[in-house]
């Protein structure tokens, strides 16, 4: 972990790739990867469930640990349609998380064409704060000003 109390991960996927193994493998390699809650919101679209992929493969590595250590089944990428996609972590994902001293992480997800991407932020307990609320009733993000330039 850095100075700042900050773990990023991030990790590519090849769709055609992921396809090709989904059609091998069928049923039990997805059910071994992503949770229902999961598979249903993808209702079958390869690009989605390659992003979510992404996004355990990020975490692991935000966290430090690998599949060996980690379930992905372990690492669920909850989702509502527009709305921010978030994580939540159980089992080992959980207890690996916590001997890192990380208990808060961030996700972006995308897929274009042929790959999909996700890029996960792992923050230390010490360093999240609660964000200040907007005063016009927003998304709890405030403005602030610029500091002025001294000359």
């Amino acid at each position: 972990m850095n100075d700042l109390g900050i773990r990023p991960g991030v990790d590519l996927v090849s769709v055609s790739d992921l396809a090709e193994m989904i059609a091998t493998s069928g049923p039990v390699f997805m059910d071994m990867c992503w949770t229902q809650h999961e598979q249903t919101f993808c209702c079958g679209s390869v690009e989605r469930l390659a992003s979510r992929w992404a996004a355990k493969e990020a975490t692991m590595k935000a966290i430090g640990r690998g599949i060996g250590d980690i379930d992905p089944l372990h690492i669920e990428v909850l989702s509502r349609d527009g709305y921010a996609p978030d994580l939540r972590l159980t089992g080992s994902a959980h207890a690996c998380a916590e001997a890192a001293g990380l208990d808060t992480f961030v996700v972006s997800l995308s897929h274009e064409v042929d790959l999909a991407i996700a890029y996960v932020i792992g923050y230390a307990a010490a360093v999240v704060s609660p964000r200040p609320r907007a005063r016009s009733g927003g998304c709890g993000w405030t403005p602030r000003r610029r500091p002025q330039a001294r000359m």
